[in-house]
């Protein structure tokens, strides 16, 4: 792997992590949540492969990565409150550090690949 790539590997393993990032405990508070992760992932894994074999545009490659990212900073706000007690009545500490952590790695990343030239997100270039 070139040198030019080893930052766009990165920011494609920051993009993973921001949402796969969540408490074991958290799938067991809310079980139907274990499913947001995976979707994720796949429509994730599905633009990479768009991009590098030239199925999806670099424009609209670099779009779906930014909604994936878009979807995931929403959902973490929208469930980050009404999760943040246990129903035992403790504070949910793991929970807030993995969601403000994720929430953070999304924004990171959706700028990241907002300034990036378009050329440069190809893992191959030809």
């Amino acid at each position: 792997m070139s040198k030019s790539r080893i930052p766009l590997v990165a920011l494609l393993v920051l993009q993973a992590l921001a949402f796969l990032m969540y408490p074991p405990s958290y799938f067991q508070q809310a079980p139907q949540a274990a499913v947001m992760p995976p979707a994720l992932l796949v429509l994730f894994i599905l633009a990479l492969v768009g991009i590098n074999t030239g199925t999806l545009s670099l424009f609209g490659g670099r779009s779906l990565l930014i909604f994936v990212q878009g979807i995931n900073t929403v959902v973490r706000l929208m469930t980050i409150f009404p999760n943040l007690r246990t129903p035992g009545g403790d504070m949910a500490w793991a929970l807030l550090v993995c969601q403000l952590l994720g929430l953070a790695l999304s924004w990171y990343a959706m700028g990241e690949l907002e300034h990036r030239p378009l050329q440069s997100l190809k893992l191959k270039q030809a």
